[in-house]
């Protein structure tokens, strides 16, 4: 396979191409007929209730779950359904016979998409139930990993560094090191991230991908969270860090901003996370990029002299996320004494 036919299919989820080519026509054709009908059928046309019940039947046989029943979480079936439930949604603006039936065609989607999580919701509620068990016992003291962000750091910035003047660099190591200076998920650092200075250690961030339908108090309204503007830390110079983003861009290593952010997940996560393994930061099992968001937000705490153990609000303000579940799972890791948490 060449290198472009490669990573054309890298960008692709066929699962989800094939479902929703199947699916759209289904619903288009139950779009012109009354409510009652579309959930249950009509004439020799499925229901989406009962589409549903099939796509459920579907995702178990293509992504099975070897584990006894009462031990099954289905992860990756139900992150298929996320998927499924954007594609549709995306493909009914440009791929329906009749454009006038596009906002049936959505009503119908969406009962769908409701229908097919209740069938697996069961096994989202034990995944939760896992995540919320997993964060309190790695919260425990006995469980508390120290981590050194040194050499990492002298490393990243002599990276950046070299870039500034003009010097090559591998757009993997440029990656990280924003990840690591801002605490910026994968899709942000690759599609939706604008920076903008503020002064020496201090940017202008916005792009937050995470929570898109919540909306956030800017000045006298609220706005989007992607179109919020937050003011962050850095642990590297902000000018070198805004460089590095425009660099990634020059190289083609970001997407427009209206893509689709999943596209970045097929085309670079599985390069991104195996080049973190040489960053020395967490054990071997754990160095995976999304871990530079908290190995930034540890370091952070430390600069900004708040609470090791007391930083929700904190870590909103500069990650934010709103989930404290998730702002927990970083209480995990301490920063080794005399480490560099900024340079």
């Amino acid at each position: 396979m060449s290198r472009e036919l490669k990573t054309v299919d890298q960008l692709q989820n066929t699962y989800i191409d094939e479902r929703v080519s199947w699916l759209l026509p289904q619903f288009e054709a139950l779009a012109p007929y009354k409510l009652n009908q579309r959930k249950k059928g009509v004439y020799d046309l499925v229901g989406w209730e009962r589409l549903a019940a099939i796509e459920a039947k579907n995702l178990k046989t293509a992504y099975p779950d070897e584990l006894p029943e009462d031990e099954k979480l289905y992860r990756t079936a139900i992150s298929q359904i996320t998927a499924l439930k954007k594609a549709l949604r995306i493909a009914a603006k440009t791929d329906l016979n009749d454009h006038a039936h596009y906002h049936p065609v959505i009503t119908i989607a969406t009962h769908f998409g409701d229908a097919l999580s209740y069938q697996f919701s069961n096994y989202k509620e034990k995944q939760n139930t896992r995540y919320r068990q997993t964060v309190i016992e790695r919260s425990d003291k006995d469980n508390r990993v120290e981590i050194d962000l040194t050499n990492s750091l002298k490393y990243a910035k002599n990276i950046l560094t070299d870039i500034k003047k003009g010097e090559d660099a591998n757009w993997l190591d440029v990656s990280c090191a924003i990840a690591l200076a801002t605490g910026r998920r994968m899709g942000e650092v690759h599609l939706s991230a604008i920076f903008q200075k503020i002064d020496d250690y201090t940017l202008a961030f916005k792009g937050q991908l995470k929570g898109k339908t919540r909306k956030v108090k800017q000045g006298d309204k609220a706005v989007h969270l992607r179109d919020a503007t937050f003011t962050i830390p850095t642990l590297l110079p902000a000018d070198l860090v805004c460089n590095a983003l425009q660099w990634l861009g020059d190289k083609g290593k970001r997407f427009p901003q209206t893509e689709d952010p999943e596209r970045v997940n097929r085309r670079f996560s599985k390069t991104l996370n195996e080049a973190c393994k040489k960053w020395e930061i967490f054990p071997t099992d754990e160095r995976t990029y999304h871990k530079f968001r908290a190995a930034y937000l540890r370091a952070a705490i430390v600069n900004a002299n708040v609470d090791p153990y007391d930083f929700t609000d904190f870590a909103r303000q500069v990650l934010g996320d709103d989930d404290e579940s998730t702002i927990n799972t970083y209480k995990r890791y301490e920063i080794k004494s005399e480490t560099i948490t900024r340079i």
